[in-house]
C-alpha cells in the first residue's frame, strides 16, 4: 500500500506539472466563438469554464438543472449570462480568473412572474420521480454540496448529517449499526442495488464507500419497501459518478489530515486520481483512491483504542485502497447498456487491546494485540441496460453480483462485556488464536424497474411498475475456518406497482404496493466450543437447522399539496419491514437458553407503518421545510443482551425534524438543523408500551445543528458549524451524556484548482460519543480536534 500511495502521488505531481498553468484572462468582455450543447447546467458552465481559462466556485447545488444551446461569439461574461439566465443563480467575478456561481434568490421568476424551480429527479423511490411531487422531508445532496463539506471530512456519514435532521450522531467507527434513522434501520443503496445483508448484519457499509466516486446522495426518511428488506427508518441512495460524451474530465485530489494532539503520530494522507467523460457512443468514469492514517486522539489528548467497540475496528491505523469504475454504450436514443465496479481493500493494523475497565475506554498500552488485522475484502458489480420503447415505458434492468468478506478484530477478555471466548475444537480451556469473527457474504440478483405513460388514461399518470429476483448466502466463520453461526441462503422474490398523478396543478397524489417472499434455509452446524468467564467450559453442541418462508405485502400513500408557489404541504403513510439479524441468534445456541433448533427461534418479518405530515417554504431570502411523524411496529426487534435473547414486541416512536436557511446577504446565510425522536416498547408484551426503547436504538432524543457559510476576503468561501447532541437518561444505569461540537472548513480558488482546509472539534473538547457509548453500554470518549489541509485540480 505504501508504494502504491507513492507511486501514485510521483505520477500525479509529474502530470501537473506537465500541464501548462493556464493564462489569465484579463477580458473577461472580449468575444470568441463559443460553442455548447444544450443539456446539464454545471457541464455547460464547466465548458466555458475551460474555454474562457476561468475557475468556477459553486454556491448551492446544481443538480439536475438544465441549459439551452450557444453558438455564437460571445464573451465570457455574456456566455454565463446565457447559461444562467431562469436558473435562479447569478455570477460574480472576483478576479481577472474566478467566478463565483451562486443564488440570486430563492425565488427567481421569469418574465411573467411564475417562480422557477429546477427540477431534481429523486430515483430511490424506483421511479424518476420530480422532488417536487414528493415529501418536503425528501433530500437530494448534490455534488457541489459534497464537494464543499468533504473540506473537513471525506465520510459519507458527515455528510449526510449535516443535510439531513434524523440522521444519528455516527459512532467515529466502521460500523453503522448506530447509524439510525428516526430510531430504525437505514437501507443503503448504491446506484440503487442495496449494499445491507440482512441474514447476519455486516455493518461497514457507508464507511466502506469512497465519497470520491459519489455524485449526489438521495435521503427518503420513513419506511419504505420499494427496494426490499431493510428500509424501516429511511431509505439512502448513493448515486455514482457517470461519464459525458464531449466533457472529458481528469482530477487528482490530494489531502492530509492529523490530529493536533500529536500530528507526527496521526499523520494521515490521502490521494484520489479520477477521471470521466467519453467518446462517440461511449461514456467512461474511474477513480481509484488510497489512504493511510496514523494513530487517533480523544479532546484528553489520549490515544483512542483502535477497537473501542469490540471487534468492530476504526479508521485508525489502517491503510484503504477503493478502485470505481463505470462504462456505458448509447445503443441508440433512449438505449444504453452499462457496466460498473467497485473494489474495496481494507485493513487496520491494531497495536494494543482495549482497556474497557476505564472510563471512557483507553489504550491497553500492557496488553499487545495478538489478533490477525481487521480486513475488509469485498468487490461489487453492477450491469444493467436503460431502455425507452415508447408507450409501453422507460425504465433500466440491473444485474448484480456482491461478494464481501468482513473480517473483525479479534476482542480481549472482558468480564462483563466479552466473556464467552471461542476455544480451539480439541481444548477446553486453551483459546483459539484465530478466533476472532468473519461474516462472508454472496449476494446477486435482477432488478427491473419502468415507468409507463398512462396520459391517455389521465394527463400526467404514471405507472411505474417492476420486480426484484434476489440470492443470499451467508457463511458466519471464525478466521481459523470454524461455523460461529449457522450457514444460510435465501431467495427472494417481489413484484410492486406504484401510481403518481397530478390532480390539478396543486396536488399530487402517489400510491403502491409491493409483495415480497422470502424462502430461508438455515444449515446445521456444530456451534463451536466456548469458555465461559475463562473458568467454565461451554462443550460443543449440534445445531439443527430448517427452513421458512416470510412474506409481507407492503402500502403506501402521499398527497402532496402546493397551497402556493412557495408553500407546500404533504400527508404520507409508508410501510417497510426487516427480517431479524438471524445469524446473530445462531451463534448463541445452546447459551443462556437459546434453542439449539431453528423450528423453536421464533421470528417473523417485522413490519413498520409511518405516519407523516411535512411542509416546506420557499421564500425569496428564507427557506425551511419540517416533518412530525408516527411510526409503528407490532413486531419489533429488541435483542437483551443481558439474557442473551431477541425478543419481537410492540413498539412506537414519534418525533419532529426541522431545518431552514435565511440568507443575510448575497455572500453570507445561516442556517439550523433539528430532530426530536423518542420511543417505547411493550417489553412484557401485555400490549402497553410501558418500557423505554434502549439506548443502542435512540442514544439521543434531541439534535441540533447550526451553521453560517460566507464569502470573506472575495473567493474564500467558509463554514463554521456546531451540533449539539441531547443527554438520554431513560434507561436506568445507562445514562448518555451529551455533546458539543464545533467545526470550520474553507475552500478557495488557486492555480487553477481548490485549496481547502477543515477543522473538526476546533476547541477540542473532551465529549462521550453518545452512538458508541449507546451500543455497548459503556463509556467511549469522541475524536479530538483534526486539521484537514486539500487541494483538488481538475484538468
Amino acid at each position: 500500500m505504501s508504494r502504491l500511495l507513492g507511486s501514485t502521488a510521483l505520477v500525479a505531481t509529474l502530470m501537473i506539472a506537465s500541464v501548462p498553468q493556464a493564462m489569465a484572462q484579463t477580458a473577461s468582455d472580449t468575444a470568441q466563438p463559443v460553442a455548447v450543447a444544450a443539456g446539464d447546467l454545471r457541464t455547460a458552465l464547466d465548458q466555458v469554464a475551460d474555454q474562457f481559462g476561468l475557475q468556477l466556485v459553486v454556491q448551492g447545488d446544481l443538480s439536475g438543472m438544465e441549459s439551452g444551446n450557444l453558438s455564437a461569439d460571445m464573451s465570457a461574461r455574456d456566455a454565463l449570462q446565457s447559461l444562467l439566465s431562469g436558473s435562479g443563480y447569478g455570477f460574480e467575478f472576483v478576479s481577472d480568473d474566478s467566478v463565483i456561481i451562486r443564488p440570486v434568490s430563492a425565488t427567481t421568476s421569469n418574465a411573467q412572474g411564475t417562480l422557477i424551480l429546477p427540477e431534481v429527479v429523486v430515483t430511490a423511490t424506483r421511479s424518476r420521480r420530480s422532488i417536487a411531487t414528493m415529501s418536503p422531508s425528501v433530500v437530494v445532496i448534490g455534488s457541489d454540496q459534497i464537494e464543499a463539506q468533504s473540506a473537513k471530512s471525506s465520510d459519507i456519514t458527515n455528510v449526510i448529517r449535516n443535510n439531513v435532521p434524523g440522521f444519528m450522531f455516527d459512532d467515529q467507527s466502521l460500523i453503522s449499526s448506530t447509524e439510525t434513522f428516526r430510531g430504525r434501520d437505514v437501507q443503503v443503496l448504491v446506484d440503487g442495488v442495496a449494499r445491507n445483508t440482512p441474514l447476519r448484519n455486516s455493518s461497514r457499509i457507508l464507511s466502506m464507500i469512497d465519497i470520491q466516486q459519489v455524485e449526489s446522495i438521495e435521503v427518503i426518511p420513513g419506511s419504505n419497501a420499494m427496494n426490499g428488506d431493510g428500509a424501516t427508518g429511511a431509505t439512502i441512495n448513493i448515486i455514482t459518478k457517470t461519464g459525458e460524451v464531449g466533457k472529458n474530465v481528469f482530477v487528482v485530489d490530494a489531502h492530509a489530515k492529523s490530529y493536533t494532539d500529536d500530528i507526527g503520530e496521526s499523520f494521515s494522507p490521502s490521494l484520489t486520481v479520477s477521471g470521466r467523460g467519453g467518446f462517440g457512443a461511449v461514456d467512461l468514469a474511474a477513480s481509484v483512491t488510497g489512504s493511510k492514517t496514523g494513530n487517533a486522539y480523544d479532546g484528553y489528548g489520549n490515544q483512542v483504542p483502535s477497537d473501542a467497540m469490540l471487534g468492530q475496528g476504526g479508521f485508525d491505523n489502517a491503510e484503504d485502497l477503493n478502485v470505481f469504475g463505470k462504462a456505458g454504450v448509447t445503443l441508440a436514443e433512449g438505449h444504453r447498456v452499462f457496466l460498473s465496479s467497485e473494489v474495496v481493500r481494507f485493513r487496520q493494523d491494531i497495536e494494543y487491546f482495549t482497556d474497557l475497565t476505564t472510563d471512557p475506554v483507553s489504550v491497553n498500552y500492557d496488553n499487545a494485540y495478538t489478533g490477525q488485522p481487521l480486513e475488509d475484502e469485498s468487490q461489487y458489480f453492477t450491469g444493467g441496460y436503460e431502455y425507452d420503447f415508447g408507450k409501453m415505458g422507460k425504465g433500466d434492468l440491473k444485474l448484480f453480483y456482491n461478494d464481501s468478506y468482513k473480517q473483525a478484530a479479534l476482542s480481549d477478555f472482558d468480564s462483563t462485556h466479552n466473556n464467552f471466548q471461542l476455544v480451539l475444537a480439541d481444548s477446553t480451556t486453551a483459546l483459539d488464536p484465530l478466533g476472532q469473527s468473519v461474516i462472508d457474504t454472496v449476494k446477486y440478483g435482477l432488478k427491473l424497474s419502468t415507468d409507463t405513460s398512462l396520459d391517455q388514461v389521465y394527463d400526467g399518470m404514471t405507472l411505474t411498475w417492476g420486480g426484484d429476483l434476489i440470492y443470499d448466502d451467508v457463511k458466519y466463520r471464525s478466521v481459523s475456518g470454524r461455523d460461529i453461526g449457522a450457514p444460510m441462503q435465501q431467495d427472494g422474490k417481489a413484484v410492486f406497482a406504484q401510481l403518481s398523478a397530478p390532480v390539478t396543478q396543486f396536488v399530487d397524489l402517489s400510491g403502491g404496493v409491493r409483495y415480497e417472499k422470502f424462502d430461508l434455509t438455515v444449515d446445521d452446524y456444530l456451534r463451536p466450543n466456548y469458555l465461559y468467564n475463562r473458568t467454565t467450559p461451554i462443550a460443543a453442541a449440534q445445531f439443527t437447522g430448517g427452513s421458512t418462508s416470510y412474506n409481507a405485502v407492503t402500502y403506501n400513500a402521499s398527497a402532496v399539496v402546493h397551497w402556493t408557489e412557495k408553500l407546500d404541504t404533504s400527508f404520507s403513510y409508508s410501510e417497510g419491514f426487516s427480517i431479524p439479524d438471524v445469524g446473530a441468534y445462531t451463534r448463541r445456541a445452546g447459551v443462556s437458553g437459546a434453542p439449539l433448533n431453528f423450528a423453536s427461534i421464533d421470528v417473523d418479518a417485522s413490519k413498520v407503518k409511518t405516519y407523516e405530515i411535512a411542509a416546506r417554504y420557499t421564500g425569496q431570502d428564507f427557506r425551511t421545510s419540517g416533518a412530525i411523524y408516527m411510526s409503528t411496529n407490532k413486531r419489533g426487534d429488541t435483542f437483551d443482551s443481558a439474557t442473551n435473547k431477541l425478543s419481537q414486541q410492540k413498539e412506537r416512536i414519534i418525533g419532529a425534524e426541522l431545518n431552514g436557511e435565511y440568507d443575510i446577504s448575497e455572500d453570507t446565510y445561516v442556517g439550523a438543523l433539528a430532530s426530536y425522536v423518542e420511543g417505547r416498547y411493550d417489553k412484557d408484551k401485555d400490549g402497553d408500551l410501558e418500557e423505554w426503547l434502549p439506548n443502542n436504538r435512540i442514544p439521543s432524543p434531541f439534535r441540533f445543528t447550526g451553521y453560517v457559510d460566507s464569502y470573506v476576503w472575495g473567493d474564500l468561501n467558509m463554514r463554521f458549524d456546531g451540533t449539539y447532541t441531547a443527554g438520554r437518561y431513560k434507561i436506568e444505569d445507562e445514562k448518555i451524556k451529551p455533546s458539543l461540537v464545533f467545526n470550520l472548513s474553507g475552500n478557495y480558488p488557486l492555480l487553477g484548482g481548490v485549496a481547502r482546509f477543515g477543522i473538526e472539534n476546533i476547541f477540542d473538547t473532551s465529549y462521550e460519543n453518545p452512538a458508541a457509548t449507546a451500543l455497548r453500554g459503556y463509556s467511549v470518549a469522541g475524536h479530538g480536534r483534526t486539521v484537514t489541509i486539500g487541494y483538488r485540480r481538475e484538468f
